[in-house]
């Protein structure tokens, strides 16, 4: 009799352990629906551009706390396509040679031929609706923490050598300029620093070819379940006289062909003019759908998936490296009050994974648990991951992580709401970031 009961209670214990197991993917699923629900421009993922007005107040310091630091590491802003207007453009010009556009495709290539004359040589640029998100965070930094800038301020800011992110960083400066009068500044945009700055470049004396991707079993493995959960025969056939044009005469895979043509429509929201021109493109569940499998790719590229080789998320190692070391150096001397920093999606993504800020550093086991843990729309342009430390007379340091603007957790208990000892943070991340920095360095 005991020993039923026993098993039993184990058989029941087993039933509630998965029951809440079940019910936590499918809460989380829920949550990427309603997210997607409340705004649609989240199904352009990486392309996708928040301007902050829904943006919460943040919770109020511990009594006697001020700010006094900050530490602000960013992606560019809203942007021109770089490679995909071309691609695109390639394929029709070619397909239409060939006698293989349908009359959808015939239609959408005489709409899409004068709008790539007014793109194409802008690739990659920042848009003045980038410039101006950047200076809306500048505006937002300034007044949500007015005792940074009290008094004499110095500022501190570096860049990668990318037009549209040295664009990003003087539209930051610029209006932090026009708000604290008293700053000073001292900005660079340099190579040198793509140990920390920008992770994925050769010029980083830490790069591995081939290490930011996953592996080739796991990139089929994706490719194969594309391919079953996206309708692209259907969506290919509205542009070509068959789905087997991509393969047989554009020589590309579906995947390829429904990524650099949701980069091209979804890309017109980071424009000045044109906004919206190709919503007609897609149905919203078919842009759902597209979704879905392109996050899930763009997770493989920056976060940790179960069995894959990729070293994407333990470069964030580095980047957080030199954050804390820098806060630590400045809050020791005194002098530099804001330390900014510009760079690219490669490069801040793996740093919001390696802090497994909001549970982004967890570990998938599948393509749709990735879209539970790091949907590819957290990553939009003008992202940002912010330490704001604050202190006390008598007291120890306090940090608060901001990820887009937004009140963030950490995998370790804070001190009072969504604040942490920064001694904790370091204690916390120190052997976490030697960890990587060994794994990364033994594999040079």
């Amino acid at each position: 009799m005991k020993k039923l009961l026993t098993a039993a209670l184990f058989l029941f214990s087993v039933l509630v352990v998965g029951y809440a197991q079940v019910a936590s993917v499918a809460q989380e699923a829920q949550e990427y629906r309603e997210a997607i629900g409340q705004d649609p421009h989240r199904t352009a993922g990486t392309f996708y551009v928040y301007d902050g007005a829904d943006l919460p107040a943040t919770t109020p310091a511990p009594k006697g706390y001020k700010p006094f630091y900050i530490s602000h590491f960013a992606r560019h802003g809203a942007r021109y396509c770089t490679s995909e207007y071309d691609t695109f453009y390639g394929w029709m010009k070619k397909a239409s040679e060939a006698g293989a556009l349908s009359d959808g495709g015939k239609e959408f290539f005489s709409r899409y031929e004068p709008f790539y004359e007014k793109v194409r040589l802008r690739k990659g640029n920042l848009t003045a609706l980038g410039k101006e998100q950047h200076r809306q965070i500048a505006r937002r930094l300034y007044s949500r923490f007015p005792a940074v800038f009290k008094g004499p301020t110095r500022i501190e800011a570096f860049s990668t050598e990318s037009p549209r992110v040295i664009m990003s960083m003087w539209s930051c400066l610029s209006r932090l300029d026009e708000l604290d009068s008293d700053a000073e500044v001292f900005a660079d945009a340099s190579a040198r620093y793509a140990s920390w700055l920008q992770p994925p470049l050769p010029s980083n004396p830490y790069f591995i070819k081939g290490r930011f991707e996953a592996d080739g079993e796991t990139l089929s493995a994706h490719a194969a379940w594309f391919e079953d959960r996206v309708p692209w025969k259907n969506i290919a056939k509205r542009f070509f006289s068959s789905e087997n044009v991509l393969r047989e005469v554009l020589g590309v895979t579906p995947l390829r062909f429904i990524e650099i043509l949701h980069a091209v429509v979804t890309g017109t929201y980071c424009l000045d003019e044109d906004r919206g021109s190709f919503d007609d493109v897609f149905s919203e569940e078919e842009l759902f759908q597209i979704w879905k499998g392109l996050s899930a790719r763009y997770f493989l590229s920056v976060a940790r998936y179960g069995g894959s080789k990729g070293l994407a998320a333990d470069y964030g190692a580095y980047v957080l490296e030199e954050m804390i070391a820098s806060a630590d150096e400045d809050i020791y001397s005194g002098d530099t009050r804001l330390r900014l920093r510009f760079s690219h999606d490669s490069s801040i993504a793996p740093l919001i994974v390696f802090m497994d800020l909001d549970g982004a550093g967890k570990v998938a086991g599948s393509f749709d648990e990735t879209l539970s843990i790091f949907p590819s729309y957290r990553l939009p342009m003008a992202s940002s991951v912010q330490l704001v430390l604050f202190r006390k007379k008598g007291g120890k340091m306090l940090v608060k992580v901001l990820l887009n603007e937004r009140e963030a957790t950490l995998p370790f208990p804070a001190a009072d709401g969504p604040y942490y000892l920064w001694d904790d943070f370091k204690a916390y991340y120190a052997p976490r970031i030697a960890a990587s920095r060994s794994k990364i360095e033994s594999a040079l």
